[in-house]
């Protein structure tokens, strides 16, 4: 079977079915960028995206790093987030349909971001629909301390850039 003509993760199946709608190319260096952020476990900003593909396809330029992601975001295939510490950077988290409101925790030692589900806000969106007759569309949350691993180590560090 064509590696190409069927990805393996759901980010690049997505994105080829939306390309071929579209009448839009797959790209090579849309594949990788694609395959580095599916692969990715820790939502990656546009700059460690450019570097962990670059040694693939030396040719890549970071606009066209910048121009996939948004692309990606304006299609609903990723979204940008923005975590305390990093004001102008943002981190791009694939959507993945039966995980679309996951929330993150974001350790202030060591910067590792662990995503999480919270039936509880599940709720909190249905008391607001009721309590405000609006509509909650999607609800995000970013709880931030110490990971497990950091807390054990008895880190009381400053984040790390």
């Amino acid at each position: 079977m064509n590696r190409k003509s069927a990805p393996s993760d759901p980010l690049t199946r997505h994105a080829v079915q939306t390309l071929s709608s579209t009448g839009g190319r797959m790209t090579t260096q849309r594949r990788l960028i694609l395959a580095a952020l599916a692969a990715s476990p820790n939502h990656p900003t546009a700059e460690e995206l450019y570097h962990q593909v670059l040694p693939k396809n030396p040719a890549l330029n970071l606009s066209t790093v910048y121009r996939t992601l948004r692309w990606l975001e304006q299609e609903g295939l990723v979204n940008s987030r923005h975590f305390e510490g990093e004001p102008h950077q943002d981190r791009f988290d694939p959507v993945a349909d039966e995980k679309a409101d996951h929330h993150h925790f974001r350790c202030r030692a060591c910067n590792r971001i662990i995503e999480f589900d919270a039936p509880l806000l599940e709720q909190v969106k249905q008391i607001f629909t009721r309590q405000q007759g609006g509509q909650v569309e999607s609800a995000a949350l970013v709880l931030y301390g110490l990971c497990a691993d950091c807390a054990a180590a008895g880190s009381d560090s400053a984040p790390v850039p």
